[in-house]
């Protein structure tokens, strides 16, 4: 009896530790997404300013160079430029603690954000 409660109290303990620190992995990688995306926005290409509609399309290599520049050492992550959007995935393993002695290992969670480059405008009064 005193086994079989010790085993539940262990797996109760790792699903509130471990679990806490799954989330604390996901938000990292959702901020790591967010902000490679807009490093990826910011990336725009000064040949294909549509003067006219006001619109603005993202270079996709120099967008794919920025976001790498701005994830450094984190491997495990994709980009995808389409026009004026830049949508990013990074993925993140975070390894578990208590729940390891459960033959649990580790975690994959993955972060996910858009971003979207716009024009701005100046009233010339802006400096």
């Amino acid at each position: 009896m005193f086994v079989a409660l010790a085993v539940v109290l262990v797996m109760l303990g790792g699903l509130a530790y471990d679990g806490a620190q799954i989330l604390n992995a996901r938000r990292k990688a959702s901020t790591l997404a967010i902000e490679a995306a807009r490093a990826g926005a910011q990336a725009i290409s000064t040949e294909l300013i549509y003067r006219e509609t006001a619109n603005v399309l993202v270079d996709p290599p120099r967008a794919r160079i920025a976001a790498s520049e701005y994830l450094g050492q984190h491997v495990d992550w994709s980009i995808s430029v389409q026009g004026d959007t830049v949508s990013a995935i990074v993925w993140l393993t975070q390894p578990l603690q208590i729940l390891s002695l459960l033959g649990l290992d580790s975690r994959r969670v993955a972060g996910t954000a858009t971003a979207r480059a716009v024009r701005g405008f100046s009233t010339g009064n802006d400096l």
